[in-house]
């Protein structure tokens, strides 16, 4: 079943054709298992890939083994794949690593290779590749295929994958994958020679502080690129105070600087109805609306606030309503989720975090604030912390590199 196919399907790279099956057959060598890193390769490909004619042709396997492979490694959209794990737990940093490099850059091939604009194929991958990833983090920078210009289909895939990778919020993600599809539908239309209706692509973020609005609209102006809706995909990031000036007349100057600076990409408003409650505010929501049908081509606006304060927002002016037809709703974290988030704040900055239900518990206390921030008060719980570890290790005169990388329940939640 693992042998070499007689027929290539490839697509060239920077170094000549890359083909999965020759991929996984020159790299699966350098692993302690060569066998099952195999096996788990094509798992992952044939997760993706189920029901894939050609896939199963080139691998010369019936439509029913693929389906088989693929309900084994269903899993792995949740936790990483055994191999992985087991390199883990062995204690084999480098070999993670590179075991988890290969793995993703896997599910980045079968994509190219036998499904590119697929989007069901690209969320599958998106989904395996973020387990992975959340179990060993890697760089992006060091996942990528090289294909040639013409065939950068794995630019929009790193945008999922990085999308899906984000903790929660996934009524968010549903949102925006819709959004994708909408616009894939839409420029086969136009490439078919069908008429299109006009949709806006303009968006609502709805939401409380902390809970990843920003994060996404970046991820978003990465998408919208990847799909020619904008040129680059830039963010340009204010809120009511840099639209609206102190004087009269100069509101529309400053809002025109601000969309000047988003065309090419996009324009994210926070806390936008603000501009509902500054005298000048309205001369900014005029000149916003205008901007936005001049640059309709080359500018996305996206706007974000409270839930209810949105809705008057967009009740201010009657062109707002039409332009922003799509609001997402980003929901507050639960206290696992939050944990996991404050995780990974830590494994970003080589911290590691000791395993203890008390912290869900003071998580799930802190959670009943008022002013509680989402993932804006797990950062500030992490910078805490690490002033309080380095403090408890004032008197140890040997400090090792383990307990420079760990902190304990005390040193987050304090005395």
């Amino acid at each position: 079943m693992w042998g070499l196919p007689a027929r290539r399907h490839g697509f060239s790279g920077k170094d000549g054709p890359v083909d999965l099956k020759g991929y996984i057959s020159a790299t699966t060598p350098m692993f302690d298992d060569p066998e099952q890193a195999s096996k788990e390769a094509f798992g992952a490909a044939a997760a993706i890939l189920d029901g894939n004619v050609d896939f199963a042709e080139y691998l010369r396997w019936s439509l029913a083994e693929v389906a088989t492979l693929a309900a084994q490694a269903e899993g792995w959209r949740a936790t990483a794949p055994p191999m992985l794990r087991r390199l883990a737990a062995a204690g084999l940093p480098e070999q993670v690593a590179a075991y988890a490099q290969f793995l993703v850059h896997v599910t980045r091939l079968a994509c190219l290779q036998f499904a590119p604009g697929d989007a069901d194929a690209e969320r599958r991958a998106s989904a395996i590749a973020a387990s992975i990833t959340r179990f060993a983090p890697v760089s992006n920078s060091r996942l990528e295929p090289d294909p040639a210009p013409a065939e950068r289909v794995e630019d929009l895939g790193t945008a999922l994958d990085d999308l899906e990778r984000l903790v929660g919020l996934e009524a968010a993600k549903r949102e925006i994958n819709q959004q994708v599809q909408l616009i894939r539908i839409t420029q086969m239309r136009r490439a078919a020679g069908l008429k299109n209706p006009t949709v806006s692509r303009h968006l609502v973020f709805v939401g409380s502080p902390g809970t990843g609005k920003t994060t996404v609209a970046r991820i978003v102006g990465r998408i919208y690129k990847a799909l020619e809706v904008v040129p680059d995909g830039h963010l340009v990031e204010t809120d009511a105070s840099g639209l609206v000036a102190g004087y009269v007349g100069q509101t529309a100057i400053k809002t025109a600087e601000q969309i000047s600076k988003g065309l090419g990409g996009v324009l994210f408003i926070d806390e936008a109805y603000g501009l509902t409650r500054n005298a000048f505010g309205l001369e900014a929501i005029d000149t916003l609306v205008k901007g936005m049908e001049d640059h309709r081509d080359e500018l996305v606006v996206i706007v974000a606030g409270y839930t209810d304060e949105m809705v008057d927002f967009l009740d201010s002016n009657p062109g707002l309503q039409s332009r922003f037809p799509t609001t997402i709703t980003f929901e507050d974290y639960a206290a696992e989720e939050l944990v996991e988030i404050l995780r990974r704040i830590a494994g970003d900055n080589d911290y590691e975090i000791s395993a203890d239900p008390s912290l869900t518990d003071a998580v799930t206390h802190m959670m009943s604030a008022e002013a509680f921030g989402n993932a804006r008060d797990m950062r500030n719980l992490f910078e805490a912390a690490v002033r309080r570890q380095a403090w408890r290790l004032k008197d140890v005169s040997d400090v090792s590199v383990t307990q420079l990388r760990s902190l304990t329940v005390e040193d987050l939640l304090g005395p």
